[in-house]
């Protein structure tokens, strides 16, 4: 049966794409087209983007055409259909972050608590009982003593419309009455890979190593090649930041998804070492070869006393402002997390300190992807594999004794799909795998491809059929060839 996955285009998305996909799961994700691609084009672009980086091919996930804030996730009623039939879990990881809402109409409460009510409603009404519900650590808001991973409602207070709009969320899923089990995990601080520094999301950390790329480099340096950058903060230095690598939290995640013991409590995924301010700004400093920070405590800073003399300090503080107001309710706090049910099933699984190497290649990751302006590097798929096996659908009776079969096509343009073949062509494909016992091949759509074009390749095909002897193997390779030897799968452009 498949996991549906909601939010897999997001950065935390992606990675348990890759991860579960990895780890042998069938997936199936909702995702929204936007303004250039398709749901499917944007998926292809991340999976090729894996694909790259492990150097293999990866198997595809269902992908349906959605959007989680309206009802039913939007899906048509053929794919809500197909959800209840093949779906037997969800991982609803999809979120905005936006801190501020005009109202409750908008953002973030459309996406982050509507969207939570659309996924109980189709759960409820698909049979999915087994729930995943990716949530923040900060639903604790402002608090002073350490947060509990039992505890959701404190009486406490938000710094802003996110953290209560996710708060009203986990309030909806804690009260799920008709699922087997309620797993929720409640990440703390996101940021980019500590091992590669890939991010496609230039929020929160990466908005102030932004801006000190934007802001130092123009400043002359001096004769031992320091560039002098004047500048006050409301802070101490020793505030801590509760950042979390993202490939961490796939890890953990999908470590806690594949425990059946962990199923039904809640998870604060959390540093085991926090990052100080000083530390961060120490490390950018040494990067940049910058001087002039001061700590002033927290507090309003007072005016400087002369504009004309210190125009390069007004400049800086005054970028500061303008474009990190939205994270100034964190500047002075941040909570602490109790991690007791983490550590029990995930401890083994360190977390990556975010130290001064890391935070050197989120700087040089930002400045090559151009802070997220960055063109893709993406192979366009001319043909995909579904499509071509649709168009070679024979509806005509057949002679011979049809046999359903799974056919799961990795690599660029692939599917998973189950088909009806006889000796006279191929009768239906039906979107994902078969849940019963039944013979499914396994294939780059490379080798596919070659075996289409010259069956001589077919050797490769009929050794990658799973549930299937040598001799069914053999009379299933070549009623798929035949079907397809007209057709070039997946070719790319």
């Amino acid at each position: 049966m498949y996991t549906l996955l909601t939010g897999a285009t997001g950065l935390v998305g992606r990675y348990l794409v890759r991860d579960l996909l990895l780890n042998g799961h069938e997936l199936a994700v909702v995702v929204r087209p936007s303004r250039k691609q398709s749901p499917r084009d944007r998926m292809e672009e991340i999976l090729q983007h894996w694909e790259r980086e492990l150097g293999r091919a990866l198997p595809r996930p269902v992908v349906l055409s959605g959007d989680i804030a309206e009802p039913g996730f939007g899906l048509s009623p053929e794919e809500t259909e197909w959800v209840a039939d093949n779906c037997s879990s969800i991982i609803h990881s999809a979120a905005i972050l936006e801190f501020y809402g005009k109202d409750r109409a908008g953002e973030p409460w459309r996406t982050n608590l509507n969207g939570t009510q659309n996924m109980i409603n189709l759960c409820r009404e698909s049979g999915i009982k087994d729930i995943h519900y990716v949530s923040t650590a900060y639903v604790a808001g402002l608090q002073t003593e350490p947060v509990m991973e039992s505890s959701l409602s404190a009486g406490q207070l938000f710094r802003n419309d996110y953290e209560e709009s996710k708060f009203c969320a986990e309030t909806l899923v804690q009260q799920i009455d008709f699922a087997d089990h309620v797993t929720v995990y409640r990440p703390a601080v996101i940021s980019g890979d500590s091992r590669t520094g890939y991010t496609n999301t230039y929020h929160g950390l990466y908005l102030y190593l932004r801006l000190m790329s934007v802001m130092i480099p123009p400043v002359p340096a001096d004769e031992n090649g320091y560039r002098h950058t004047p500048i006050r903060l409301r802070m101490t230095g020793d505030e801590r930041r509760n950042i979390i690598p993202v490939e961490w939290v796939s890890a953990v995640m999908c470590r806690l998804f594949e425990t059946p013991e962990a199923r039904g409590l809640t998870f604060h995924i959390a540093p085991d070492k926090p990052i100080s301010s000083r530390e961060m700004i120490e490390y950018c400093g040494e990067y940049f070869k910058s001087t002039g920070v001061e700590f002033h405590g927290h507090g309003e800073l007072p005016p400087l006393a002369n504009r004309a003399e210190n125009e390069d300090q007004w400049m800086f503080e005054r970028m500061v402002m303008e474009n990190a107001e939205t994270y100034a309710p964190y500047e002075q706090t941040d909570n602490t997390f109790d991690m007791t049910n983490t550590k029990k099933f995930s401890g083994d699984i360190p977390c990556p300190e975010i130290d001064k190497t890391v935070i050197f290649r989120y700087i040089e990751y930002g400045n090559e992807d151009r802070w997220g302006k960055r063109k893709p590097d993406v192979e366009r798929v001319k043909n995909w594999t579904e499509d071509a096996l649709q168009n070679h659908v024979n509806t005509d009776a057949s002679n011979g004794r049809r046999q359903m079969v799974g056919l799961d096509v990795y690599g660029p343009g692939g599917c998973q799909v189950t088909l009806e073949l006889s000796p006279s062509g191929l009768h239906s494909v039906h979107r994902g795998l078969p849940d019963q016992d039944l013979p499914v091949l396994r294939v780059s759509n490379a080798d596919l491809e070659s075996a289409i074009r010259n069956q001589e390749n077919a050797a490769t095909v009929r050794q990658a059929w799973e549930g299937a002897d040598s001799e069914l193997a053999a009379s299933l390779t070549t009623m798929l060839l035949s079907a397809l030897e007209l057709q070039t799968i997946a070719v790319r452009s």
